[in-house]
C-alpha cells in the first residue's frame, strides 16, 4: 500500500474508532499508568513499559456474568494479533478465587491482580467488563463495555484499525 493511501487508511480507522467509542472522557487521553502484579507468581506489569504496542487493558471479576463470554474472546484476540497485549485486570477480592476461574475457562491470558482496587478506580470503570484500547503512544483509544458479538466484532475492527496504522 503507498504511504498516502497508509495514512489516509489509518484517519479514518481512528475516526470510525471514535465514531463507535462510548462517550467517553479518556478517549485521546493518555491512560493511567499502573504496575500489577500477575495473579499466577511474582512478575510485575507495568503499563507504560509497553508504549510502542496495542494494549487492551480488560477489567474482570468472577462474578461477572459476561466476563466468562468476553475473556475467551480476548485470550483468542490476543493470541490471533502478535501486535496486542491485553492484560486483565482482575478486581476480586479472593485472589485465589480468580485463579480458579481462569483454570476452570482453560485461558491462557496476562492476568494481573487489582488487589487494592486502586487501578479500577483511576480508570473509573462504569460495568463489568469493560475494556480500554491503548494506542501505540500510550493514549486511549477506544472504550468497549459488556459482552455480545456484535459489539465484540466492533472492538475487533478498532484492534486492527491501532495494529494496522502507520
Amino acid at each position: 500500500m503507498r504511504p498516502v493511501l497508509k495514512v489516509i487508511s489509518a484517519i479514518l480507522y481512528l475516526f470510525i474508532i471514535n465514531a463507535l467509542a462510548s462517550e467517553s472522557d479518556f478517549i485521546g487521553k493518555p491512560a493511567p499508568d499502573f504496575t500489577l502484579q500477575k495473579l499466577e507468581g511474582n512478575e510485575t506489569v507495568q503499563l507504560s513499559s509497553l508504549k510502542g504496542k496495542v494494549v487492551l487493558v480488560d477489567f474482570w471479576a468472577t462474578w461477572c456474568a459476561p466476563c466468562k463470554k468476553s475473556l475467551p474472546y480476548l485470550a483468542k484476540m490476543d493470541s490471533k494479533y502478535k501486535n496486542l497485549v491485553v492484560l486483565a485486570l482482575n478486581i476480586d477480592d479472593d485472589k485465589e478465587n480468580a485463579k480458579q476461574f481462569l483454570k476452570k475457562l482453560n485461558l491462557k491470558i496476562n492476568a494481573l491482580y487489582d488487589e487494592d482496587k486502586t487501578v479500577v478506580s483511576s480508570y473509573d470503570v462504569p460495568v463489568m467488563p469493560t475494556a480500554y484500547l491503548i494506542d501505540q503512544y500510550g493514549k486511549i483509544q477506544y472504550v468497549h463495555s459488556g459482552y455480545n458479538e456484535e459489539s465484540m466484532k466492533k472492538l475487533e475492527f478498532a484492534i486492527r484499525g491501532l495494529i494496522d496504522r502507520p
